[in-house]
């Protein structure tokens, strides 16, 4: 079955449809990450903490960016999913600020810009808890799916 065969809900979700094996979200993945994520309507935001181990790092002792990117877009499209519906990322651009080590906490905010048309823009950042120091940020573009 492909995206457009599937029959998808119409107007915005409590959670995105899943079977539960998500790299960044799913609680039956074992090697993903597993995450919690809040939702604040006021602000049409996801957001998440969490500590990356060692075992993302690229260079030693700093965390892959491609794991970061991972997270923004995770936390964007939940964003875009509870507060417009279903949507692809149909492209995103990433910075890197700062350099994230191993094991230090994190909070990952995906926001919903306001719109309302079928191509939708987020934004998210990475902030390190300990110091308030911007690791990465992020825009999206999605495509809301067809609703059928």
């Amino acid at each position: 079955m492909t995206i457009k065969d599937q029959t998808f809900p119409s107007g915005p979700l409590d959670t995105a449809l899943t079977d539960n094996y998500c790299f960044v979200c799913g609680k039956d993945n074992p090697l993903g990450f597993k995450i919690e994520v809040q939702y604040c309507e006021e602000d049409l935001a996801a957001e998440t903490e969490l500590a990356i181990p060692r075992e993302y790092q690229g260079w030693s002792e700093v965390i892959h960016g491609g794991i970061l990117s991972t997270l923004l877009d995770e936390l964007m499209a939940h964003a875009v999913w509870r507060f417009a519906g279903p949507g692809v990322t149909l492209g995103m651009e990433v910075r890197f600020h700062k350099p994230l080590k191993p094991g230090e906490a994190i909070r990952v905010r995906g926001v919903l810009q306001p719109g309302n048309n079928s191509r939708r823009l987020a934004e998210a950042e990475i902030v390190r808890l300990a110091d308030g120091q911007k690791i990465a940020s992020g825009k999206s573009r999605f495509l809301l799916m067809e609703k059928k």
